[in-house]
C-alpha cells in the first residue's frame, strides 16, 4: 500500500550542533507534509563556521545507499 504522504529524498550533511542541515530541513519538510526520506552526505559535530569541527565523509557510502533505495524504492 502506498504512503499517501509525498516522499522525499533530503541530501544533505547533519551537524549535531548548529541550526543547519538535516536537523532544519527535515521538520519543515515534514511540516509541510512531506515523508522525509534523509540521506546524509556527511556528519559533522559543528556547523563548518564553528572553529575545529570534525566530519565523517559519507561519500563512498551514498552510490551504495542510493542503490539500495532505486530497488523498489520510490520518491515524488
Amino acid at each position: 500500500m502506498r504512503n499517501p504522504l509525498p516522499r522525499v529524498a533530503a541530501i544533505h550533511d547533519i551537524c549535531g550542533y548548529g541550526r543547519c542541515s538535516l536537523t532544519v530541513v527535515i521538520p519543515i519538510l515534514s511540516t509541510m507534509g512531506f515523508e522525509v526520506c534523509p540521506l546524509p552526505t556527511a556528519v559533522l559535530s559543528t556547523h563548518t563556521l564553528f572553529p575545529n569541527f570534525t566530519i565523517l565523509d559519507l561519500t563512498d557510502e551514498l552510490p551504495k545507499i542510493i542503490t539500495h533505495w532505486k530497488d523498489g524504492l520510490t520518491y515524488d
